[in-house]
């Protein structure tokens, strides 16, 4: 992005875009266009997954403009970026068997402490 913030907003707004080229693979007038659109749209946000970014106006994410970029760090699923907020979203990996372990683990604490019980 080719031109200086004049207000606390944009220096604010241009941070952002600039953080998204951490994540997402973006050419200068993707970055550009993000800014702008952001600027021109107080109450829009920019959500991203792996493969694109959506700009959304407002809660309308049924016309939401897309913009085909590749997530390029594989431990986030995504971000969600306003004038507000810039919000990286972690990768979710679900743990396979970790409740099976804990509960028979608890039952076989119950069944000493019974049997200890018992004993006396």
């Amino acid at each position: 992005m080719n031109f200086e913030p004049q207000t606390y907003e944009e220096l604010i707004r241009m941070k952002r875009c600039v953080e998204l080229t951490k994540y997402y693979e973006l050419t200068e007038g993707e970055l550009e266009e993000i800014y702008r659109f952001l600027e021109q749209n107080p109450e829009a946000s920019v959500k991203g997954g792996r493969q694109n970014l959506a700009l959304i106006r407002g809660q309308d994410t049924q016309n939401a403009q897309v913009i085909m970029a590749n997530c390029i760090d594989s431990s986030i699923d995504g971000i969600l970026m306003s004038q507000t907020v810039f919000k990286v979203i972690p990768h979710y990996v679900p743990s396979s068997g970790s409740a099976g372990r804990s509960s028979s683990s608890s039952n076989n604490n119950n069944n000493n402490n019974n049997n200890n019980n018992n004993n006396r």
